[in-house]
């Protein structure tokens, strides 16, 4: 106990008082067990209503529109904003976040901007993200709408924007809300393999996921986690595919850093399907999961060509 109003001191004392820009929560454990202070950087609305840096709405930008909240998170005060949720953004590269509650001709809705610290940071997140599109998709168009969500990825920009009542009305006015801050957050797409961007896989392209950190390998492929507990530098790039047979899983692999892929053998003993088939090509490890060992092999040796 004496240690942790130690640090709550400690914390004031680094980050100021409440009077200020910053101000310090206190103190909260990361998940490695270890404790940090925890800003929360809280900006008061400025005469048009903008944040400093990030392209959030005004009163301006939507007529009649009252906000009620604006506020700026960075460093390591996202845990304290969304707790556990916040590390799979860190993993992606997280700047830093806008969070905005909006009442608009009688729609509520919650705006999350994060800024990356790449495009394909942004989309990474995007793509791990999104979920019951019924409108757009994540590689055709960046966006993806359903009846309480509108989700893009722009530059180094990720946007969640959610509506409370799912109404046709709240759904018209969250596209232009989005629209406004997609036009202030173009910048350069992310790259994405040429692989998964042309025939046969084209038409799947909108399934690509990109894996970035251990909490993504943890969910989409467990059996190999353990390779990468203490890599950090490392995509794992994930599409599944329909085929005769069932489902068909592809994991592109790749080092951007000066760090080692793990060997193809090593993966090939952490994949638990019954059919799967893994190779190394080009300083990329290529792995297809299915339920059909031949079929595997057989997609496999259409993708090393590609490569």
């Amino acid at each position: 106990m004496i240690k942790m109003y130690c640090l709550i001191f400690l914390c004031s004392l680094l980050f100021g008082s409440s009077g200020t820009a910053v101000v310090a929560k206190g103190v909260a454990e990361r998940p490695d067990g270890l404790f940090f202070c925890q800003p929360e950087i809280v900006t008061t609305a400025t005469p048009d209503g903008k944040i400093a840096d990030m392209p959030v709405m005004s009163p301006s930008d939507l007529p009649g529109a009252v906000i009620s909240r604006s506020e700026i998170y960075v460093g390591g005060s996202l845990w304290g904003l969304i707790n556990g949720a916040a590390d799979l953004y860190y993993e992606y590269g997280f700047d830093r976040m806008a969070l905005q509650d909006i009442g608009w001709e009688g729609e509520n809705f919650r705006l999350e901007l994060y800024r990356m610290d790449s495009p394909l940071a942004a989309y990474g997140i995007f793509s791990v993200s999104v979920h019951g599109c019924e409108e757009g998709g994540p590689v055709s168009t960046g966006y993806c709408i359903n009846r309480f969500q509108y989700q893009l990825y722009s530059g180094n920009y990720y946007l969640s924007l959610i509506n409370y009542s799912g109404s046709d009305k709240a759904r018209e006015l969250s596209l232009k809300i989005a629209e406004l801050v997609a036009n202030r957050t173009g910048g350069a797409a992310a790259v994405l393999p040429g692989l998964f961007v042309r025939q046969p896989f084209e038409v799947n392209a909108d399934g690509i996921r990109l894996i970035r950190g251990i909490i993504g390998v943890r969910n989409i492929v467990p059996g190999i986690a353990h390779l990468f507990d203490e890599a950090d530098d490392f995509e794992i790039w994930h599409l599944g595919i329909a085929s005769d047979s069932g489902q068909q899983e592809i994991l592109l692999l790749k080092s951007p850093g000066p760090h080692p892929l793990p060997e193809a053998a090593a993966i090939t003993e952490g994949l638990s399907m019954a059919g799967y088939a893994v190779r190394e090509a080009d300083g990329q490890v290529v792995a297809v999961m299915s339920d059909d060992f031949v079929e595997s092999n057989e997609l496999l040796d259409r993708i090393i060509i590609l490569l």
